[in-house]
């Protein structure tokens, strides 16, 4: 390996066969860098032509751009084996950080690309990436890995888990496509749960995810200009939980109706199971001293001869 002082221009940012990495923040980075420089040099190969190829560094590389520096300094690795490359690329990430999902897909990709043999690829590299050393999570990796550019940022962004990943993979691309402005705005746990309802639905009615999401009822929400973004996400999650769901639902709004008239305290809060699974209910109320607490017990009390609240248990499915 040599040390060299290059330029930015040297390096080829559009040859990515070493890549792994392709959603980050560069925040950080950007701030180290403008305070003490680039302390790490980034690695390189030399390939076919006049330009440096990258195989460790992308962030750093990245950030240099946005910076506008003109020189960096660089580490060439001089075996021209790109295999071979690709391992040292690997393990040196490996031995720093932990590598996301998107990344492990990445990694099984270009390694699949090289070895061509999947189970030696899961007997030695699966442990390596802390992934379940069995074929069908190979298969999801790689399906995840097709994922277009605009899904894995969100995945990225979102952190959403191996499942619900997977889950996506099980949708076309052009579902997928139309998905995209409606769970943006949502939270992990409902988008979670959007993407499971409009699976099951799909498969309950045999409709195309694109076809249920063109339903009238949907677009007069996608249509409405009143709503924000998120107000719009909420509704369609709602009724497509209502659609997969609707016994459900009818035991949510009895709940919430029965709240509302049992006309409890914001510092007494009743809450049940997300799918009534279990007829148990949870109590909480908040107090800061000893008076608090007396107030709190005076309005269970109350509350304990009010059949409003009493109706609540109504809400709850037959055993």
């Amino acid at each position: 390996m040599k040390f060299l002082d290059v330029t930015l221009e040297d390096i080829d940012i559009q040859d990515e066969r070493f890549r792994i990495s392709y959603q980050f923040d560069l925040k950080r980075l950007l701030h180290s860098i403008e305070k003490i420089g680039l302390v790490c040099p980034l690695v390189v190969v030399k390939r076919r032509g006049p330009r440096y190829v990258i195989l460790c560094g992308w962030k750093r590389v990245l950030a240099c751009i946005e910076l506008s520096l003109t020189r960096i300094p660089v580490i060439l690795y001089e075996d021209e084996d790109d295999y071979r490359a690709f391992l040292l690329s690997l393990y040196e990430n490996w031995a720093i950080r932990n590598f996301d999902i998107l990344e492990k897909a990445e990694i099984l990709r270009i390694l699949n690309a090289f070895i061509g043999d999947e189970k030696k690829i899961v007997r030695q590299f699966f442990p390596l990436l802390g992934i379940p050393e069995t074929l069908s999570y190979f298969d999801i990796y790689l399906e995840i890995a097709g994922l277009d550019s605009k899904w894995k940022k969100i995945i990225y962004e979102k952190k959403i888990p191996l499942t619900s990943a997977h889950l996506l993979t099980e949708f076309a691309p052009e579902d997928r496509e139309r998905l995209i402005p409606v769970v943006e705005p949502m939270s992990l746990n409902k988008l979670k749960q959007f993407l499971e309802d409009l699976f099951e639905l799909s498969k309950k009615t045999e409709d195309l995810p694109r076809t249920i999401l063109a339903k009238p009822e949907i677009q007069s929400v996608v249509r409405n200009n009143k709503l924000s973004s998120l107000q719009k996400a909420e509704k369609i999650r709602v009724l497509l939980r209502t659609k997969r769901c609707p016994q459900l639902e009818a035991w949510k709004k009895s709940f919430t109706s029965s709240l509302k008239k049992a006309g409890l305290s914001k510092h007494v809060v009743f809450d049940s199971p997300s799918f009534f699974e279990d007829g148990q209910f949870d109590v909480t109320f908040s107090l800061n001293d000893k008076e608090a607490f007396l107030k709190r017990l005076a309005k269970l009390q109350d509350l304990a001869s009010d059949d409003a609240l009493f109706s609540i248990f109504k809400s709850y499915p037959d055993e």
